[in-house]
């Protein structure tokens, strides 16, 4: 009996030392195989979702922040549009039609009794008809004379000067600010030059300080182009 229980760790002892390299290779695979086990176990976890996760805008101070488009500010975007001239009156008809320019052509003045050039137009209307700005712009005089009776005269803007003249109880003064459309005075038979024409506006138009005919801006075609919003 003690002879076996000496045999037999002197076997055991053999066997290790024979199979080292088949044991020692064994042991490595199994190593390997769970470091692929554990890391393909790890890769395949669901993400963990906090159990208070936060809500709303991020710190605008925290570095990496990204603030939502509905925070950004708004540039407000404009458009151009074309704002016309507007006619001065509800007229009935042209009398003294604009004559003056390249041919010089006259029309005959009743009141004057004589053929002659014309600056300007004489529109039609009943007495007291009411005579409006064409156009914004700034009153820069407002008086009275003995060919143009009451009158007014607009800047309004980019060389045009337009003369309201004829006119009577004048609702303006020089350094007044107009708006188109609103009122001047009212129509008259105050120019002593052509009262025989009966009531009338006699409208003069300069554009940089020459003689235009006035009819493109009382038919509405002329324009200016602005910006507004969109």
């Amino acid at each position: 009996m003690n002879t076996n229980n000496t045999k037999q760790p002197s076997k055991f002892a053999r066997f290790l030392r024979n199979n080292a390299a088949l044991l020692l290779l064994i042991f490595c695979v199994l190593a390997i195989t769970a470091v692929v086990l554990a890391v393909t176990l790890s890769r395949s976890k669901p993400d963990v979702v906090p159990d208070n996760p936060v809500t709303g805008n991020p710190d605008d101070n925290t570095p990496g922040a990204v603030t939502p488009d509905d925070d950004k500010p708004n540039t407000p975007s404009t458009q151009k549009v074309n704002v016309y001239f507007d006619k001065p009156l509800n007229y009935s008809k042209v009398g003294l039609d604009y004559t003056y320019g390249p041919d010089n052509l006259f029309v005959y003045k009743a009141t004057l009794n004589e053929w002659s050039a014309h600056k300007a137009v004489d529109l039609h209307a009943d007495e007291g008809t009411e005579v409006t700005a064409m156009y914004d712009g700034t009153v820069i005089k407002a008086d009275k004379s003995f060919a143009n009776g009451y009158f007014v005269v607009v800047d309004h803007g980019e060389g045009v000067v337009a003369t309201y003249a004829s006119l009577a109880d004048l609702e303006v003064t020089a350094g007044d600010s107009v708006k188109k459309g609103d009122v001047l005075g009212y129509i008259s038979t105050t120019a002593q030059c052509e009262y025989k024409e009966g009531p009338h506006l006699h409208l003069e138009v300069t554009e940089n300080g020459t003689a235009v005919n006035p009819m493109p801006y009382v038919n509405g075609e002329k324009y200016r182009t602005i910006e507004v919003a969109a």
